[in-house]
């Protein structure tokens, strides 16, 4: 959260709200002047934060000053928040009580939350968030199916756990298999040679001195995944000869939807028996994990 926001809820939390909404496109609830603590008050904020949003005003889809702002200062808070699930089952069952609204924040939702560039980005929010439009009575036939899709994809290859297994096709006609992949630690990268980000992302690793330096010292393995299949580009492409350069020419990842792709590229950082230790990351967030060890 940027400075103008921790002072902009520093303020939220002491001032009554009626004074703060006069600025504000969002119709913001009243906190009661009784609830003086911080931690009262943020939770109050929460779960009442939608209670003057009118759900049934379509006009209000696609509002960015309204809608769209709104809901990102409602993700703002949710540091100062204890009462998580209850503020966000408040917000999933009005939701659901119009299908059009629904999409529109289950994609406020996604944006915000699921992609990784997001500057709000939370997996666990995210999951909460699906959990709670699933868990309401009035959700059902296309609404339920697309939630509990982008659930079960959130909850794949989660921290901690084992990363789905695939095998890869390698350059000389070899086939391999991640968990047959040997090292202390394992990056995973999931992209695309004509994509122009993953040759930044590429190159941003190959030019760091700390990530070079260990993958030269096979401390760690990058494996490198064309995940388009075995493409004209993928054939063309050069990799630093410590790199495993494999594609998936039976396109398993996608087909099977073995890993959530909000995007190419897709950086995974996996330990030595193929765990999680870090997903939808970006190279700077690599060289953070391994200047400390």
């Amino acid at each position: 959260m940027n400075i103008l926001k921790k002072i902009f809820y520093t303020l939220l939390l002491i001032l009554p709200l009626s004074v703060m909404s006069q600025n504000e496109g969002f119709p913001l609830p009243d906190v009661p002047v009784t609830l003086k603590g911080p931690e009262a008050r943020a939770n109050y904020l929460a779960l009442h934060y939608w209670d003057r949003y009118d759900f049934s005003n379509l006009s209000l889809i696609g509002n960015k000053d309204v809608s769209e702002q709104g809901f990102s200062n409602f993700i703002s808070i949710m540091p100062y928040v204890t009462k998580k699930e209850v503020a966000f089952a408040a917000l999933a069952s009005r939701m659901v009580s119009n299908s059009r609204m629904l999409r529109y924040f289950m994609g406020l939702a996604t944006k915000y939350l699921a992609e990784p560039l997001s500057p709000v980005y939370n997996e666990n929010l995210y999951i909460m968030f699906l959990e709670s439009i699933i868990a309401q009575q009035g959700i059902t036939g296309r609404d339920l199916k697309e939630a509990e899709l982008d659930l079960a994809m959130a909850k794949k290859n989660r921290i901690g756990a084992k990363a789905e297994n695939f095998d890869f096709l390698l350059r000389g006609g070899k086939r391999g298999k991640l968990d047959k992949v040997k090292g202390e630690y394992i990056i995973l990268l999931l992209g695309d040679p004509d994509c122009d980000i993953c040759s930044k992302v590429k190159n941003e690793i190959t030019t760091s001195n700390l990530l070079s330096g260990m993958i030269d010292s096979s401390r760690i393995v990058v494996l490198s995944v064309c995940v388009e299949g075995k493409t004209d580009s993928w054939l063309q492409t050069t990799l630093p000869d410590k790199w495993i350069n494999a594609c998936d020419d039976k396109q398993l990842i996608y087909r099977k939807r073995l890993y959530d792709i909000p995007g190419l590229p897709v950086l995974y950082l996996l330990d030595k028996e193929h765990r999680v230790l870090m997903k939808n990351i970006q190279v700077t967030h690599l060289e953070q994990y391994f200047s400390s060890r």
